[in-house]
């Protein structure tokens, strides 16, 4: 991305009466943060901004990052959207389906995951070797020579930290130069506070649970959790269950209306989750998922839940077929 095609891009976005920043659905902190960003920027060029989203803010790091930072971020319910509106999707694509379609023109994509966006699309920053979302942003502040507030570096260094697990996965070298300068500005107090706070009392029962129902075989550790869980809690447990030694691919899921909601972790280097939810379940139209070569997250269609479990006990047969398949490629060379 170069600084002419930005600027042309915004001086498209100058006529409009206001510009929607849509977080991709049960959003994360760092599609809020980078929501928040490029907000910023759009306003401090003269431009109105509302920043949306649909399904739930169910983590009470990201509520508290919201409320503390006071980010204006609003459901799609509530936001009187019509087909006169013109949407920017942030650190998700237009046509996945965690991004619902909502009313207004799709004009945008700014994104870190492996996505395909539209060809009608005014503007598309697609960076998937990007350990977050959070980084590019920070650097179209460099480019257009934009002091970033502390507000913003505190809710960006808060997205990075945690889509990075602390610059421990996936990152690049753009994400460190953007860990600095954040540092710099942004309130760290508040950042840790943010990224301390990140449970509530009842969810400890789900990590009861985990340990309770975990299976594992040949370092794949699988859960089929029993208890309700919030749609992003899934994540949290399955980097919980990655930092045993003796793991190094985690599928947590949970049923949810008869499908199976899902998240996958993986340290093993030949085994790239979100390919293999690509194949798994995208090629075979059993689901969709998608996500990074180290965590991804998917959904198996209620009507094929039965090739991954038997009753009440999850075997997940065709990713661990899978996961000892390219294990034996990396055996035999």
């Amino acid at each position: 991305m170069n600084r002419e095609n930005l600027l042309q891009f915004f001086k498209q976005l100058k006529p409009l009466q206001r510009v929607v920043i849509q977080a991709h659905d049960f959003p994360d902190h760092d599609a809020i943060s980078s929501a928040y960003g490029l907000s910023f920027i759009l306003q401090s060029l003269g431009m109105k901004t509302l920043i949306v989203y649909n399904g739930e803010i169910d983590r009470i790091s990201l509520s508290n990052m919201v409320e503390w930072l006071n980010i204006p971020v609003v459901h799609c319910s509530k936001a009187n959207l019509n087909a006169n509106d013109h949407i920017i999707t942030v650190d998700g694509c237009i046509g996945e389906n965690n991004v619902t379609d909502l009313p207004g023109d799709e004009i945008a994509v700014i994104d870190h995951h492996t996505v395909t966006a539209p060809n009608s699309l005014w503007f598309a920053d697609i960076r998937p070797n990007y350990g977050a979302t959070a980084t590019i942003i920070f650097e179209y502040y460099q480019m257009l020579k934009i002091d970033m507030p502390m507000k913003v570096a505190t809710a960006l260094l808060v997205g990075l930290n945690i889509d990075t697990a602390n610059l421990t996965r996936g990152f690049c070298n753009a994400d460190l130069k953007a860990f600095i300068t954040f540092n710099q500005i942004a309130d760290l107090d508040i950042v840790n506070k943010i990224c301390r706070n990140s449970l509530i009392h009842y969810e400890l029962t789900n990590f009861e649970d985990t340990c309770k129902l975990v299976k594992q075989s040949e370092g794949i550790a699988t859960v089929l959790l029993k208890e309700p869980c919030a749609k992003n809690m899934l994540g949290v447990l399955a980097d919980f269950l990655l930092s045993v030694n003796e793991f190094d691919v985690v599928i947590v899921a949970i049923e949810n209306k008869g499908a199976l909601q899902l998240s996958l972790r993986s340290e093993c280097p030949k085994v790239n989750v979100g390919h293999l939810l690509r194949k798994t379940l995208n090629d075979t139209r059993m689901g969709f998922g998608g996500g990074h070569s180290h965590m991804a997250g998917g959904i198996v269609l209620a009507d094929n839940t039965q090739h991954f479990m038997e009753h009440d006990n999850a075997h997940f047969a065709p990713f661990v077929k899978e996961i000892k398949a390219l294990r034996s490629l990396e055996a035999a060379f």
